[in-house]
């Protein structure tokens, strides 16, 4: 601190100003740094200086810096410290325009690719293609069904395509459209048990949103094609035609086939259901030796295409149907099941009589069809096949050797290894990346095992917990869920699906309250994660050849 002489108005006396040094060196950063120089230098100091002023200071030591000098170096270091504040500022501007720039690319590109994909599962979901009926080949459709008009859906299903097949009777009772209700659009969030306030079960979930992709492969098939079209037409009808896609693929057919095939297109396209029909005259119905297989598979992932090919997402669940006679109830049954029981794969059960002469007079025995495919949660065949002789025991119970026997015998669904049979219902998401499971052969190329069996080891192989050599799957499965829904049976002619058919059963869907809430729990399966860990398989039609293999 400094002292400056002032003088008083009322004194010429010094009286002394005690003067502090900060507002100095502000002072010294405007224009009145002159004037209190100047002062200063009027001034004297308090204490006498200790160097002689005509010696000078000594030469080893500095001078001191004056009070102009340190208000410089302020201003200097306030200028260096404003500027670097100014450019880290307009790095953070700069940064945060590039984040900001590169968000919104990143967002207009996810918009491009998510309006792309959109687009292409509208056009997927909206196809209506019909292939194989040049001209050459269209004279042979009914002058009826070749015009350009639409006809009403009742006069093509009484056209003589259809009408004169014979076709089972179908009708849903009271009940079975209560239970069928969630797959409904007009059911909403659940209906009156939704809002109830008690737990709702998963029968009663609303599963009115699942887009459907249905698959069939045909051969000379008109007897059974008019259930088929009655069928999908009533189930398509109540559920919604914008949430099914119709793909058959046909080849080699000698009979009405193909003018059946015509006449459901324009059903389809009368209905409003999107559809993917090819009837192929070119290629030859049947297969080379030991190559049976291979073109099965070869064509069951032909009828396929439209669903590899589309966006993933565009349908929820491919329904299967080979052909079989059926009334809508199965197929409503299984889609349900499906959902309930969260499965992957859903299986009916299909029937045919065993019609050789040992049982003409008493009577063919209604059998299990699909049973080179079909095996129990132990591993074994639906039907009791000795070893090594390979001999039947006929007529035989479904599943004598299994645990799960008095499930399937009270109706229940029922936890296998593998099923087909004839009809099932697959998650669509198994056949899209990541997994991207198709119908194959085995590694030999021959007829060793079914292409059915085959997916369904694929399956377990995808979501198992464990790999085949005991490492964890990287995929984190949980063990695949594969079902038999013995509601869903089928049968190959008119007479075995009547035999077969349980959908007249309808006791345990007339409950209400606490007793059908009891019923219903009894329906969920306890899904079991591990496959077995031998299952026993023979080559086509060589019961007597049966070996035991991993499961994958």
């Amino acid at each position: 601190m400094r002292l400056l002489s002032g003088r008083s108005a009322s004194s010429s006396s010094v009286t002394p100003v005690l003067v502090d040094p900060a507002p100095l060196a502000f002072a010294a950063s405007s224009r009145s740094l002159t004037l209190v120089q100047l002062e200063m230098a009027d001034s004297k100091p308090l204490l006498a200086s200790t160097t002689d002023p005509e010696k000078g200071a000594p030469p080893d030591e500095p001078s001191k810096p004056s009070i102009s000098t340190f208000a410089s170096a302020s201003l200097t270091d306030a200028y260096e410290r404003t500027t670097r504040l100014l450019r880290q500022d307009k790095v953070r501007r700069i940064a945060a325009a590039v984040v900001l720039g590169c968000l919104l690319l990143w967002t207009v590109g996810r918009g491009i690719v998510a309006s792309k994909e959109a687009r292409l599962r509208r056009t997927a979901r909206t196809t209506q293609r019909l292939e194989g009926f040049s001209e050459s080949r269209l004279v042979q459709v009914p002058e009826g069904l070749r015009t350009h008009y639409d006809l009403p859906v009742d006069a093509l299903l009484g056209n003589p395509l259809l009408s004169s097949h014979e076709v089972p009777v179908c009708r849903l009772n009271t009940y079975q459209q209560d239970r069928y209700a969630p797959l409904l659009p007009s059911y909403g969030d659940g209906g009156r048990r939704a809002r109830s306030g008690k737990p709702v079960l998963p029968h009663d979930l609303p599963r009115n949103k699942l887009r459907y992709f249905v698959a069939i492969n045909l051969f000379d098939s008109e007897d059974v094609l008019p259930s088929l079209i009655r069928a999908l037409t009533g189930v398509v009808r109540s559920l919604g035609p914008s949430r099914f896609h119709i793909s058959i693929y046909e080849n080699g057919s000698k009979d009405d086939t193909p003018l059946q095939l015509y006449l459901f297109a324009k059903l389809l396209r009368q209905l409003g259901a999107s559809y993917n029909i090819v009837s192929d005259p070119r290629r030859r119905a049947g297969f080379k030796e030991n190559k049976r297989i291979a073109g099965l598979a070869q064509v069951r992932n032909q009828v396929l295409k439209p669903l590899y090919d589309a966006p993933k997402g565009t349908w929820d669940r491919v329904l299967f149907l080979n052909d079989v006679h059926l009334c809508e109830a199965e197929i409503l049954e299984i889609l349900l099941q499906h959902e309930v029981q969260d499965a992957d794969m859903s299986c009916g059960m299909d029937f045919q009589y065993l019609r050789i002469p040992d049982f003409e007079a008493s009577g063919y025995p209604l059998l299990f069809y699909d049973v080179w495919v079909a095996r129990d949660m132990r591993g074994l065949p639906f039907y009791e096949i000795k070893y090594p002789t390979g001999d039947w025991k006929l007529p035989s119970p479904i599943m004598p050797q299994s645990p799960s026997r008095f499930r399937y015998d009270s109706l229940l669904p029922t936890q296998v290894f593998s099923c087909f049979n004839g009809i099932s219902v697959l998650s669509a998401s198994l056949f899209l990346p990541p997994h991207s499971l198709r119908f194959r052969t085995d590694d030999s190329g021959n007829d060793e095992h079914s292409e059915c069996y085959l997916l369904c080891s694929d399956v377990w192989k995808t979501l198992s917990p464990l790999n085949s050599d005991g490492t964890a799957n990287a995929r984190g499965g949980r063990g695949a869920r594969i079902q038999v829904v013995p509601r869903a049976s089928v049968g190959y002619k008119v007479e075995e699906y009547e035999a077969a058919r349980k959908d007249r059963n309808t006791t345990a869907f007339e409950l209400d309250g606490e007793e059908r809430r009891q019923v219903l729990g009894d329906e969920l399966i306890d899904w079991d994660p591990w496959p077995p860990k031998l299952v026993t398989t023979y080559p086509y039609g060589h019961w007597d050849d049966q070996i035991s293999i991993p499961p994958f």
